[in-house]
């Protein structure tokens, strides 16, 4: 909103117009105050911001000026709500960037026996078998990890836990790692999965990210960010669970509950 504002006293036409001053030319003038506010001023606003940025961005600048206006309305500043018949800019579908089995390879080939290594290589394990939202991953404990099902349970949106299946090369990564882990200074004070280095304390989601940037530039790779399908273990062939945690990982409901591991 603020950026609004500031745009609308000193506002700037969007690079690909062809003739700029008569562009900034059929603005309204300035608003001193919040009634003055046209819907000419937002949807050159909205303009500026696609040319120079991108439909997502200005899709969000979008929805960040609704609230205020509609709150304007309510507490009666305005009479008229300048957005009331306006639409968000369509934002393009992209398609996700699903890392290739011959990438994940490269870079898991660039951790290391360390404990360093031996956590990246988990994480990166992880992540590609179930396809995982970072933060996802980023937030597992160790009561998270069941070597009993070869599973871990994960939060994810809405605060709504499902079960994952895990490969068995991914389980025996889980285990070099976990046994590393009990060595480490914090061990005994946090149930946080994944720790720093040199007595740092547990791994944010911002270093998971950081950590993948860095592997991915070790072989080249830009982004390796994109999510793969979640189907790693059953596509690779390299897992044989039963049904019932398959399908307790796409519908977050827990198939062992009121069952004892066999």
């Amino acid at each position: 909103m603020r950026w609004f504002y500031l745009w609308t006293f000193d506002p700037i036409a969007p690079p690909d117009v062809d003739t700029p001053d008569e562009w900034l030319a059929d603005l309204p003038p300035a608003p001193d105050e919040p009634d003055e506010t046209t819907v000419s001023h937002v949807r050159a606003w909205i303009a500026y911001r696609i040319a120079t940025t991108s439909k997502a961005n200005a899709n969000n600048n979008y929805r960040s000026l609704r609230p205020w206006f509609r709150w304007l309305l309510n507490e009666q500043e305005i009479d008229v709500d300048p957005m009331d018949r306006m639409s968000p800019p369509e934002v393009p579908k992209k398609r996700p960037t699903i890392p290739t089995l011959d990438l994940v390879q490269a870079i898991l080939a660039t951790c290391g026996r360390d404990f360093v290594g031996r956590r990246d290589e988990v994480i990166i394990r992880i992540i590609y078998d179930g396809g995982e939202r970072l933060s996802e991953v980023a937030g597992l404990d160790m009561p998270d990890i069941d070597f009993d099902l070869d599973t871990i349970d994960v939060v994810g949106k809405g605060d709504k836990m499902r079960r994952v299946p895990l490969s068995p090369k991914t389980m025996q990564a889980v285990s070099r790692y976990v046994r590393m882990r009990a060595k480490h200074p914090l061990a005994n004070l946090t149930t946080a999965l994944w720790l720093g280095d040199r007595g740092r304390g547990p791994l944010s989601p911002n270093g998971v990210k950081l950590m993948l940037r860095r592997r991915g530039e070790r072989v080249g790779a830009k982004d390796i960010l994109g999510r793969p399908p979640r189907t790693g273990p059953v596509r690779a062939g390299a897992a044989q669970h039963p049904v019932a945690p398959l399908a307790a990982h796409r519908t977050g409901r827990d198939p062992h509950r009121g069952r004892r591991p066999g």
